[in-house]
């Protein structure tokens, strides 16, 4: 999907990261709705690691597609669930309703990623190339790459609030810290689809 090898390496990187930090919380959580939401956004950040080489093209984009929009209806619940206050904060790991949104908009920027931009068969049998997004696709993904921003700004203004108070890094800071590396690596991905 990205042609800069410095923007594939440097996404990479990234997402190893998130990936690897996913993983560690999947160890270190114990509840339920955080299990699940760990589960999920490693599963992404690996697949955000594949979609920046071309090799990512062979994999099917069904199952993931049916996996993050699964992912983004997971969320979507949990958030409406916490504003009607039938899932309390500290059942969310201590993350409040609109984190819960910021993640459904992650899962659902990655459902958009595998429908604007076919992979497997769909990506070998047509000629789709960055500049030719069907209207749809680039208004969404203006939709979705802004969106995208704004979470990273606020997750990275709510991480430099969580390291002058000195909270655990394993807990809020991390994810705070986690959730901005996911939300401005996503836009970074996602822009050139639309400008390319």
């Amino acid at each position: 999907m990205l042609s800069d090898p410095v923007l594939q390496w440097v996404l990479t990187l990234n997402f190893s990261a998130t990936a690897m930090y996913a993983t560690v919380r999947l160890f270190a959580d114990r509840k339920l709705l955080l299990i699940v939401g760990n589960i999920l956004h490693l599963v992404m950040s690996v697949v955000m690691i594949a979609m920046c080489w071309p090799w990512w093209t062979v994999l099917p984009s069904l199952p993931q597609t049916l996996f993050f929009s699964a992912g983004t209806a997971w969320f979507g619940a949990v958030a409406l669930l916490q504003m009607r206050r039938r899932i309390t904060r500290a059942a969310a790991g201590g993350h409040s309703a609109w984190h819960q949104v910021a993640h459904a908009v992650m899962m659902l920027a990655m459902v958009w990623m595998l429908l604007a931009m076919p992979s497997g068969i769909d990506a070998t049998t047509h000629d789709h190339h960055h500049g030719g997004l069907e209207p749809w696709a680039a208004l969404t993904g203006v939709a979705i790459t802004a969106a995208l921003a704004v979470s990273g700004v606020i997750f990275l203004v709510e991480f430099i609030r969580c390291v002058r108070g000195r909270t655990t890094w394993l807990g809020h800071t991390g994810d705070v810290a986690s959730g901005a590396f996911m939300s401005f690596g996503m836009a970074a991905m996602c822009w050139p689809m639309i400008t390319g």
